[in-house]
């Protein structure tokens, strides 16, 4: 298996399950700056949409090694070191993809970039779209989200409002809080309002898990996301607390953890569980890669939350 510069993983998704990435956009070319990015910090922000990697080679690279990992995901997932719908080539991407494979093909988007004609017609024909809105409060987006100057929160709203209407796929509306940022009630009740207005699939809620790019913030506990989740139904809004990744992939084949491993902690900071979960290893063997990828300064283990994550 050739050098891999753009898929990564399997990827322990605590949405989708175990998720083939493909990395559309360079690090970090991304229009918001979030407190608890796991990719790291946004260095400027931009709204700019431009072939940053081309679909060609995106496109060269999944067909070349799609074979080997095709038995050991459940979805793609279009995504990246930033946020992918900025590339413009995201269209030819995704048509590109759906004719090699026949999984469900998803997206994650910050959905700053949804009011483009483009990039909405794009994620029309996605088979799952997962945006993300954490806030619809003006105060508390711009403190949690660092969002780019050109950005309008009511934009965000009234285009995620019509999308839900016209989307024929699965949604998956994604909440992340931070404790003391946009976790006060005022926020909560200005995000229900919204949210009773989009015909979501399910809104999944939840915090920080891997080591975020703001060390001073921290994550909400479980009881304020079972309560919060409680709320929203309510309102009649499908709310779970998304937890963590659990199922095990056995499998007989023969996997290049040494190469596996580092291109899976590309894109996020994983445990020694995460790692176990999607390659069906046991703890033994795959703690033996892990040392060897330390060893040779390739990974290192980093603690959060009195958690063991490793990282490039």
């Amino acid at each position: 298996m050739s050098e891999l510069k753009y898929i990564f993983g399997p990827a322990p998704s605590r949405r989708l399950g175990r998720s083939l990435g493909i990395n559309i956009v360079p690090s970090k070319i991304c229009s918001l700056d979030c407190l608890y990015c796991e990719v790291g910090k946004t260095k400027a922000t931009t709204m700019q949409i431009k072939p940053y990697i081309k679909a060609k080679d995106i496109l060269d690279e999944f067909s070349k090694n799609y074979d080997n990992f095709k038995e050991l995901c459940d979805v793609i997932t279009i995504t990246g070191a930033g946020e992918p719908t900025l590339n413009s080539e995201l269209y030819d991407i995704l048509k590109g993809i759906k004719s090699i494979t026949d999984k469900e093909v998803a997206i994650l988007t910050n959905t700053t970039t949804l009011h483009i004609e483009s990039v909405y017609n794009t994620l029309l024909l996605f088979d799952i779209v997962v945006p993300s809105l954490d806030s619809v409060d003006e105060l508390s987006f711009h403190n949690i989200n660092l969002p780019d100057k050109n950005i309008k929160i009511e934009n965000i709203i009234s285009s995620l409002e019509k999308f839900s209407h016209e989307y024929k796929g699965r949604l998956f509306v994604e909440v992340l809080f931070c404790k003391g940022v946009n976790d006060d009630e005022k926020s909560i009740e200005k995000l229900i309002n919204v949210l009773s207005n989009v015909e979501a699939e399910k809104v999944q809620l939840g915090t920080i898990h891997r080591p975020p790019a703001y060390e001073n913030i921290e994550k909400v506990d479980d009881e304020f996301l079972l309560t919060t989740a409680n709320l929203l139904k309510k309102h009649n809004i499908n709310a779970e607390v998304t937890g963590g990744f659990s199922s095990v992939y056995k499998t007989s084949a023969s996997l290049n953890l040494h190469d596996l491993i580092p291109s899976l902690l590309k894109m996020r900071p994983c445990t020694l569980q995460d790692i176990t979960c999607v390659f069906g290893k046991s703890e033994k063997e795959i703690e033996s890669s892990l040392n060897t990828l330390i060893s040779q300064g390739i990974i290192k283990p980093i603690n959060y939350n009195n958690d063991t994550y490793y990282t490039l």
